[in-house]
């Protein structure tokens, strides 16, 4: 009987599709539990003979308290809540999911293509009988995807993906990532370090950075400086890697076309379903934009970020080897 301790509250919902996706594979050999308080003290007494702990929150205490720990499982991508400095020195592994990868990349790409149509701009207008004749502020004018050249910086599981979807489309693709290599999908390929020569030369910029010391407010004025005047940028990784204020400067004086985004620097509290994306700036007001709610992940029928950890726990259950184990060495 394999028990897992949940360390961060979810909802009902997300706890009842996990145990649907462990119940199809190894019902009645698992144990999920969930403290009362998602307190040290509480996660620490049903941790004592745990074999996963799920979700990011760990301590050092927590993890002296779990003699029979086998797998610290993050149930979603990003890493940037999660304390590194707390697992130095156990021999636990640490593991996100990437499963969502499909969903997030398939967004990143209708973001972009809003951005180029003005899909959302024109749908705002004729729900008000206004066909944009006089083509004020936008014109009727869209842009070719397929003569772009786009740049997705970072190119791990969802970076590749839509590095796919773009090329498809007869876009030139360019990736910058240590790990790319140019090739049927890349016509160029950037180590981290050449940044800025890859966004010298992109129309379109899709974000799919990880959240590191390294990487927040990385996209910055000097970044949006050495883009080509007109271009987009699209993000869907965290608000943070991009300086809110940059961006704003940078629509407001024209140097971007347009931005896009599915991750903001405001959102709602936990059991909350309403706040402005920003308490800065009214991005809601700017007719270049395009905004999605944090929703990548929601699919129809499924939460396709939960679906790696179901297989990293059925994983760890039948002793085969993990996936997606996390090198705490940083990108950028």
């Amino acid at each position: 009987m394999v028990k897992i301790v949940l360390t961060r509250s979810m909802v009902p919902g997300d706890i009842q599709y996990i145990k649907d996706g462990l119940d199809k594979e190894i019902a009645g050999m698992y144990e999920f539990v969930v403290p009362g308080e998602f307190t040290e003290q509480k996660i620490c007494e049903a941790a004592e003979d745990a074999e996963i702990l799920l979700g990011p929150y760990v301590t050092r205490t927590i993890l002296e308290n779990a003699k029979k720990l086998k797998l610290i499982q993050v149930p979603w991508t990003g890493m940037d809540t999660f304390d590194f400095e707390a697992v130095k020195g156990f021999n636990v592994p640490v593991c996100n999911t990437h499963s969502n990868a499909d969903s997030v990349a398939e967004l990143g790409v209708t973001l972009l293509l809003d951005l180029l149509k003005k899909v959302s701009y024109h749908d705002r207008k004729m729900r008000n009988g206004n066909w944009n004749r006089d083509q004020k502020p936008l014109n009727l004018k869209s842009k070719m995807l397929s003569e772009q050249t786009v740049c997705v910086l970072g190119f791990g599981n969802i970076g590749s993906k839509v590095g796919k979807l773009i090329s498809a489309f007869g876009a030139e693709v360019i990736a910058v990532d240590d790990r790319a290599k140019a090739g049927e999908t890349v016509k160029h390929a950037f180590s981290n370090a050449q940044i800025d020569d890859a966004l010298k030369i992109a129309d379109a910029v899709i974000c799919t950075l990880p959240l590191t010391a390294g990487t927040k407010g990385m996209i910055n004025t000097d970044k949006f400086a050495v883009m080509k005047d007109g271009a987009v940028f699209v993000n869907i990784s965290r608000a943070a890697v991009v300086d809110e204020d940059a961006a704003w400067a940078a629509l407001e004086s024209g140097k971007l076309g347009g931005f896009a985004s599915d991750v903001w620097w405001n959102a709602p509290k936990r059991g909350e379903s309403e706040s402005y994306p920003s308490t800065l700036h009214e991005w809601w007001k700017r007719d270049n934009v395009a905004m999605s709610p944090h929703r990548a992940g929601f699919v129809e029928g499924s939460l396709p970020h939960l679906d790696g950890a179901i297989e990293n726990i059925i994983r760890c259950a039948e002793n085969n080897q993990l996936k997606n184990i996390v090198d705490t060495v940083e990108s950028f």
